[in-house]
């Protein structure tokens, strides 16, 4: 027998070798100390081979039909989000529950947050998350630009100050724009810098 084995060591080895969670060569240590007589390692082992059969008629059987497809679109989605920045800082925003009063935010007292881009930051205005729409003033310093993304409800942008470039148009003070929803925004960038009043979706998709 293997006088270096211990008990604990084989209660946490032996399942994973099980699980097919160790490496090849932590597998063959395993394989090794069995293969040597280790009366603890023999006995997990033994203990776990109906889990061992088990898992191995779950991975010879076809996947349920859909199982496939959702997994694939999770591993997709994981891809996208991890090839764009967190830049939706309002999908974090909790709700103003008091939408049949007043609401006033004064200049003085509100700050503005960063989001994941470099340069462009939103003042918060009011979020209401039944609608799943948001008010906020955008502020994106010259030479910023802002990703594409897919509308989940209408957007409206009103600018306040400066330029905001979208494709081949260039809105400047007092210029409106609406976007559909289900519609994709291109990017849109900034030369001089802007500040933007947005009315939007919480839940727009950023596209990479």
């Amino acid at each position: 027998m293997n006088s270096n084995s211990q008990p604990d060591d084989a209660r946490e080895s032996a399942p994973l070798y099980v699980a097919g969670a160790l490496s090849d060569e932590e597998a063959a240590v395993v394989e090794r100390r069995v293969a040597e007589g280790d009366a603890a390692h023999t006995a997990e082992l033994e203990t776990l081979a109906p889990l061992s059969e088990a898992l191995a008629d779950q991975v010879r059987q076809p996947a349920p039909a859909g199982v496939r497809a959702a997994l694939l679109d999770r591993i997709e989605r994981a891809a996208h989000e991890a090839a764009v920045p967190d830049t939706q800082v309002w999908r974090r925003w909790d709700n103003d529950s008091d939408a049949s009063g007043f609401l006033i935010h004064r200049a003085e007292d509100e700050a503005w947050e960063p989001t994941g881009i470099d340069g462009i930051a939103v003042r918060r205005l009011f979020v209401d998350k039944a609608r799943n729409q948001m008010s906020m003033l955008v502020r994106m310093n010259a030479g910023t630009s802002y990703p594409r993304h897919v509308h989940d409800g209408p957007e409206e942008c009103y600018v306040l100050q400066g330029d905001l470039h979208v494709g081949d148009e260039v809105l400047h003070a007092g210029d409106y724009q609406r976007a559909a929803p289900g519609s994709l925004h291109g990017v849109q960038s900034t030369r001089e810098g802007c500040l933007l009043f947005i009315v939007s979706s919480l839940t727009d998709e950023l596209v990479a």
